[in-house]
């Protein structure tokens, strides 16, 4: 091989065709089998949500935001909910507030077995798929009980939540979280025993909490160096019910690079966070109180809304996500909406994360990030 060929550079594009690109792209210089230059391309997933939002009113907004992301549906649709519940002045009932928090957090570890299950396939663990995916079809039985739908559940409403529990829906719910902690020890052993996982994920993708920071990432990817930043603590919202029970954010501080993250400790991040869910789940079932699930003035207030504008935010699975509503007065629609999710700053940040990575970890670093297209090409 002449030494020559070292100095060459070549160009391939990374998705949108690929199996492991699921709407997205990115352009990849290369020299031999490192690579140099990381181009994120967006936009090949784009649904005009933010306009789609100005011909829907505000009983039908959750809709779209909720296709933003199905995966944590729950979670996505309330940072709008949020947003209204403040122009129009709502109340909302205790009983929706816990029952609100219970589907959130239900709908979080949902959302982190499908990552998981995916990221452990991309990295050639395919019974890692398989185990986990199927338990997460118990979360999605108890959605369905619940609203009729196992992804666009459409839950969040101006004012409390559409539908009620009942005996059926807390049944499946105990038994999706049964069985998740019952197979959690074991499944934990079998990934993060896994010589090969370990050697796919150590070392690879590392990053400061200074340089975090300054990518703009939220969520497990900067509690992952040993931050506590977190919505649920920082800023609780009254409309929710976190600060009803003791919990701690769950963060993962590394022995070996103290202050830093890379893929494997963003994996053990994740599996803290649904035992986090488990215990806040656990702990709130038996406060929900008796009450109505929706505040009776809200069909009226969320019809016409006065002039105003609101900000909405939620700790998301992937981060903060969040949404700037405006309105105009007597308005039955948003007269402009913008929205901003966690996974724009993560998706771009692998402009710096990959370079100098060889082109087999690109898939690596992108996946231990979990960003979802639906959030930057909103």
């Amino acid at each position: 091989m002449s030494p020559d060929i070292l100095d060459e550079t070549t160009e391939i594009w990374f998705g949108p065709q690929h199996v492991s690109a699921h709407g997205w792209a990115a352009k990849l210089t290369l020299v031999g089998d490192f690579v140099v230059e990381c181009d994120p391309n967006a936009g090949y997933f784009h649904r005009s949500a933010e306009k789609c939002l100005e011909f829907r009113n505000f009983r039908q907004g959750a809709l779209i935001m909720e296709r933003l992301c199905m995966l944590e549906a729950f979670l996505a649709e309330y940072p709008y909910v949020q947003a209204v519940e403040k122009i129009a002045g709502l109340e909302v009932p205790e009983r929706a507030k816990v029952m609100r928090t219970i589907m959130m957090e239900a709908s979080r570890i949902h959302s982190l077995q499908f990552w998981w299950g995916q990221f452990s396939a991309e990295l050639g663990l395919f019974a890692m798929l398989l185990w986990p995916w199927v338990d997460r079809e118990f979360f999605l039985d108890a959605f369905e009980e619940l609203s009729g739908s196992r992804h666009a559940v459409s839950y969040s409403t101006p004012g409390g939540v559409k539908y009620d529990f009942n005996d059926k829906v807390l049944e499946k719910l105990d038994i999706a979280i049964a069985r998740f902690e019952d197979r959690m020890p074991v499944m934990r052993d079998m990934l993060m025993g896994s010589p090969t996982f370990r050697a796919r994920t150590e070392g690879i993708g590392q990053y400061t909490l200074k340089q975090g920071l300054k990518f703009g990432l939220s969520g497990p990817p900067i509690k992952a160096c040993g931050l506590p930043m977190d919505l649920r603590k920082d800023a609780p919202d009254p409309n929710l019910a976190y600060d009803m029970i003791d919990w701690e954010v769950p963060v993962t501080e590394s022995e070996e690079h103290p202050g830093e993250s890379d893929a494997y400790d963003r994996m053990v991040q994740r599996f803290r966070e649904m035992e986090t869910s488990v215990e806040i789940i656990r702990k709130l079932l038996p406060l929900v109180p008796e009450g109505p699930i929706v505040d009776p003035k809200a069909r009226g207030k969320s019809n016409r809304l006065p002039e105003g504008e609101a900000y909405g935010r939620v700790e998301g699975t992937r981060g903060i996500s969040t949404l700037w509503l405006k309105t105009t007065e007597k308005a039955q629609t948003p007269y402009r909406a913008k929205i901003r999710g966690p996974c724009f700053n993560s998706y771009y940040s692998l402009k710096h994360l990959v370079p100098g990575a060889k082109f087999a970890d690109f898939i690596v670093v992108f996946g231990s990030l979990d960003p979802y297209p639906g959030w930057w090409d909103r």
